[in-house]
């Protein structure tokens, strides 16, 4: 609305926080999204550097992460949403990335590509979960008068979220790589690790959540 537009980012805000779980939300949102977006700048350089990967295979590591993108928005959009719930869909696919992230730590132990290829896949199928769950809970997190503000400040927060954990891997990556001495396998793993110690705070976190109650108040 026009006076919505006129909203300084203050009164935005403090609009935003009187509103019932809308805090809440936010940081599920914020943090479910630099969850799935932390290694998006280091998967390539890991198939590089910890597998020996050439830049051919390491870009078709891309193509495994769409097949399983697609995967994903098709079983959350048609099957878990509509059995599970949204929160529930949300939960189960951060429980699915937390597994996917899991077994390229494995797959780097034992050099299998094999096992690295599949949890990339998996990774891919968990990604397409969770954005679906994401974009779901952000119309549902919305009530009446108020739906193009709170989706706009939805959006906002997800797309920062996004280009925060897209700079935020290859820092995390430079950053762990001096603490290990520079061990390169050892810095890939602590983004991992990372990023799985946020997956299961976001699944806590969904606990929180209660779709029903925003809009009964």
């Amino acid at each position: 609305s026009v006076a919505s537009s006129k909203l300084s980012l203050s009164e935005m805000l403090s609009t935003v926080r009187s509103i019932p779980q809308a805090a809440e939300f936010m940081a599920v949102l914020c943090l479910f999204t630099f969850s799935m977006f932390l290694n998006d700048a280091v998967l390539e350089p890991y198939g590089a550097a910890v597998f020996g990967m050439s830049v051919c295979a390491t870009t078709s590591l891309n193509a495994l992460i769409a097949v399983g993108f697609l995967g994903g928005l098709g079983l959350s959009g048609f099957q878990l949403i509509e059995r599970i719930g949204t929160i529930r869909t949300a939960r189960r696919g951060s429980l699915l990335a937390v597994a996917a992230l899991s077994l390229m730590l494995l797959a780097a132990l034992g050099q299998s590509l094999g096992l690295l290829r599949l949890a990339i896949t998996l990774f891919g199928v968990s990604l397409g979960i969770c954005i679906n769950a994401c974009l779901t809970l952000m119309f549902s997190f919305v009530e009446p008068g108020r739906t193009g503000f709170l989706l706009g400040v939805w959006g906002v927060g997800f797309a920062y979220s996004c280009g925060l954990a897209t700079i935020s891997g290859g820092g995390v990556l430079s950053l762990f790589q001096t603490f290990s001495g520079g061990n390169v396998e050892a810095a890939y793993s602590g983004v991992f690790l990372l990023q799985i110690l946020c997956f299961i705070a976001v699944a806590v976190m969904t606990r929180r959540l209660n779709v029903a109650g925003f809009r009964s108040r």
